[in-house]
Formats: structure tokens, C-alpha cells, sequence
């Protein structure tokens, strides 16, 4: 029922999602997503209605916190989205918290991160819950400062700023001490793109 509503749920959680609590957004969203699908007769425009009224409320509830301007966003593209992406993406939240807005894409997924890059989170005390392995569209997606290329020469058909290619070996198939390595690689290069986009590093991470 809400798999039409993804993109809004995205744009709500952009826009706030450093000041408003996750949870919160998610119940406002789903609570107007509800309301909306009872009463409706014609449903076309539904998901425009519904992100309306739903920053409505946000805006009444949590105006004054709410950001000016929206997170830096940075997307991480490589081939399979099984490994190198989805270490950065998650390690970027980890480093960050809220402060950016980070997606992982693969030119040619495979639906699924690899077991062993899986284990190495864990061990590093990553949350896997940070994972992204849904499909982006480009007329839907929104521009992103930052998109990092890992092990793809073509540019995905997405809206960014700035593109920049990292040499990072890939994870997937390797063993867990190289996937450490790997992952170490990767994290020195989040940290310095955080540097560069004014992001303070998580005083938990």
C-alpha cells in the first residue's frame, strides 16, 4: 500500500530527518497515508496531497527546529551494489549520524549485500539497518552534492554536482581481513568528504 508513497517518505526524511526523530516522520507520513486512501474517490494525485499535508504538520510541530536547508546528499554508485557502496554508504551514516542524506546504487545490482562485507559491519559495529538497496529513478531523485563512483567507469543517468571516482578494490568474495582493509580505505576517504562538505563527524561514532 505504501510502495507509491517511497519517494515522499524519502523527501520527508531529507528535509528533516536531522532535527525531527525517524520514528516520527514515518508516523506522521503513514497516519496521513491512511487517512488519505479511506477518503479518496480518485487517487492520482494522492502521494503530491499527502506530502503536503504531512510537512504541514511537521512544520507546525517542529518548524523552529526544522533545517534551512536540506542535507549535503551524496550517492555512492559501483557495479553490484553488493559491497563497496553499501561500506561507504553505511559508514557514512555511522561517521555522520543525520547530518547527510546518503544513498548506495549498482549499475547492475544484485539485490543483496555480500555475506561476508555483511559480517565486517558487524564486527566494526556497524548497523546494517543502514543499508540502501532500493531502485532510484532519475526523474524522481533529487540532486545530490556528491555522487562517488567505485569500480564503474559510466556515470549513472542522475542529478549531481559533483562527480568524483575512488579507486577502492572490491569486497565482495574477499575474505573478512580484507574486507577490513577495504573497508578502512573507505572510511578514510568518507572522512574527508564529510571534511569537505562542513560535516562534524558523530561525537558516537
Amino acid at each position: 500500500m505504501f510502495d507509491r508513497y517511497h519517494i515522499v517518505r524519502e523527501d520527508l526524511h531529507r528535509l528533516y530527518g536531522g532535527r525531527v526523530p525517524a520514528d516520527t516522520i514515518d508516523s506522521v507520513l503513514d497516519e496521513e497515508i491512511a487517512a488519505a486512501e479511506q477518503r479518496a474517490t480518485v487517487d492520482t494525485f494522492l502521494p503530491v496531497m499527502v506530502s503536503r499535508v504531512a510537512a504541514d504538520r511537521l512544520e507546525s510541530a517542529f518548524g523552529a527546529e526544522a533545517p534551512a536547508h536540506a542535507r549535503p546528499e551524496v550517492l555512492f554508485v559501483s557495479a553490484s551494489n553488493a559491497g563497496r557502496s553499501q561500506l561507504a554508504a553505511v559508514i557514512t551514516h555511522h561517521l555522520a549520524d543525520e547530518e547527510v542524506f546518503v544513498r548506495a546504487i549498482g549499475l547492475a545490482p544484485t539485490g543483496a549485500v555480500d555475506a561476508n562485507v555483511l559480517e565486517v559491519m558487524e564486527q566494526r559495529g556497524l548497523s546494517s539497518d543502514a543499508c540502501y538497496l532500493e531502485a532510484i529513478k532519475a526523474r524522481t531523485v533529487h540532486r545530490a552534492n556528491v555522487i562517488v563512483l567505485m569500480g564503474v567507469d559510466q556515470a549513472p543517468d542522475l542529478p549531481g554536482d559533483r562527480y568524483v571516482h575512488w579507486t577502492i578494490e572490491d569486497p565482495v568474495g574477499k575474505s573478512i581481513t580484507d574486507i577490513h582493509r577495504i573497508a578502512d580505505q573507505i572510511e578514510d576517504r568518507v572522512r574527508d568528504l564529510l571534511t569537505e562538505l562542513g560535516v562534524l563527524v558523530s561525537a558516537a561514532a
